[in-house]
């Protein structure tokens, strides 16, 4: 019995040294065995978790020691975990039977060459990570730097993203040109390469251009700020981000607008909180001949104050402006506080709601437009006055 579990045994050992040495890719770059196989097929399963893991913990126990804003703490960890899901990737293909003869070569491989300068292909993955490090550094630099800044200008939040934004771009440029010298292209290349296509890339990116300066203007002049309340095109909104090439403004009906930077610069733009918040608005009303104008002044005065969002300040007031043809005009004045949740429209409405009540109250009417009209006729007119039960006619006349 012991003998036969024992040939089992080496039987099956012998079954599996085989099938493991079983070969699947034969050639000078690659030996691929069927084990070899299997166990990098498992390391790249498991290499994901393990990667995230170990982002995981580098990011608490080094990186959260030194950085601690949270955007950028949350960019690295998802960087290392990158990283390493690739080395362990690279790991893998060795165990499979890459030769690491045709990884160095492949890593030395000329892609193309700049003025005697062979660029390797080694050189511009090293370039790509680099970029991709230092845009993620030139994001927390920026954030950083601004916090440099007086409280004072730092306050205000369009002062910030506006700042931000420039010493990001700033930051930008040094990474790229790093960057360049790192991967071995020639700054000088860059005028060859520059004078083939200027005419071509001038033209075709004259409005990128004129955008692009007209952000860094609206960055620094401020004429619109993120947050202000603006109208552009009969149309209101929320400025929301002021970007490089265009301004994203949040409508109150909640859709967005994307507008180039030139636009808002070549044309007339309502800044309603340029300055302050506060909008003077105003309603007119008529009422008929008649009626007592003392207390249509005390009642419309009282629709305007009891509306909740009407400011004490400047007091609002009522005037009577004329003798309209059908009516006394009255018109009033107040001021609001313009927001998000404040409607200069529904406002307007219900107050308008409010002294239509008052005035219902009170037995006052609104007046609607009437005329005298007077005929001039060579004899007398003659008027039918008709009976429609009784088809009874009676006439008269009248001069």
């Amino acid at each position: 019995m012991i003998d036969r579990f024992y040939s089992f045994i080496k039987e099956l050992y012998n079954f599996i040294a085989v099938m493991w040495s079983y070969p699947l890719i034969q050639n000078k770059i690659l030996d691929v065995r069927l084990g070899k196989f299997l166990l990098a097929a498992l390391v790249i399963l498991l290499g994901r978790r393990i990667a995230r893991f170990l982002a995981v913990k580098i990011n608490i126990l080094f990186v959260g020691r030194f950085i601690k804003d949270k955007k950028t703490r949350n960019w690295l960890e998802s960087t290392i975990g990158t990283i390493l899901s690739v080395a362990l990737l690279l790991a893998a293909l060795l165990i499979m039977g890459f030769s690491s003869g045709a990884f160095v070569q492949t890593w030395r491989l000329t892609i193309f060459s700049i003025k005697g300068s062979n660029i390797e292909l080694g050189n511009i993955i090293i370039g790509f990570i680099l970029l991709i490090l230092g845009l993620g550094l030139t994001n927390y630099l920026s954030r950083q730097i601004v916090m440099l800044i007086p409280r004072r200008f730092r306050e205000d939040i369009s002062v910030k993203k506006s700042l931000e934004t420039i010493f990001k771009y700033i930051l930008f440029v040094f990474v790229l040109l790093f960057v360049l010298s790192v991967v071995g292209i020639p700054l000088t290349a860059f005028t060859v390469i520059g004078g083939a296509f200027a005419i071509g890339f001038g033209l075709g990116s004259q409005h990128l251009v004129n955008n692009f300066l007209s952000g860094l203007v609206l960055m620094m002049e401020r004429p619109l700020k993120v947050g202000d309340i603006v109208e552009i095109e009969n149309r209101r909104g929320t400025v929301e981000h002021i970007g490089g090439r265009s301004t994203r403004i949040r409508t109150f009906e909640n859709y967005r607008l994307v507008i180039p930077n030139s636009k808002l610069l070549e044309n007339s733009v309502i800044n309603w909180s340029l300055v302050d918040n506060f909008l003077r608005r105003e309603i007119n009303v008529g009422v008929a001949y008649g009626s007592p104008v003392r207390k249509v002044h005390d009642l419309i005065l009282k629709a305007v104050k009891d509306h909740p969002t009407i400011e004490n300040q400047p007091e609002p007031i009522v005037l009577f402006t004329d003798f309209g043809d059908s009516a006394l005009m009255f018109k009033t004045y107040f001021w609001i506080q313009l927001s998000e949740e404040v409607n200069p429209l529904i406002v307007e409405s219900d107050i308008r709601f409010r002294i239509d009540e008052l005035f219902r109250e009170a037995g006052i009417v609104i007046a609607f437009p009437q005329r005298d009209i007077h005929l001039d006729t060579q004899r007398p007119m003659e008027v039918k006055i008709i009976d429609s039960q009784k088809g009874e006619t009676n006439k008269t006349d009248r001069k």
